[in-house]
């Protein structure tokens, strides 16, 4: 069982710019950009980056993240 109530308190304590987390597998990573967005800092394994970049940019993703995940800044 993940500890998400302690994710939102490190994140709510010290802002979300200033974090990194671990995430070991993609259902980790892609929990992370569904409630945190897809700028959250993550430290991932090495052949998991692209993986990763496609589901941060949208183009790539579960169907709990498809259509979720918003690349664009105002």
């Amino acid at each position: 069982m993940w500890r998400t109530d302690v994710v939102a308190r490190i994140i709510n304590a010290l802002g979300l710019e200033k974090v990194m987390f671990e995430a070991s597998d993609p259902d980790v990573f892609s929990w992370y950009i569904k409630n945190y967005g897809p700028e959250v800092n993550l430290f991932v394994d090495h052949s998991q980056i692209v993986q990763l970049e496609s589901l941060r940019s949208g183009i790539w993703g579960t169907k709990s993240l498809w259509g979720r995940v918003l690349t664009y800044k105002s």
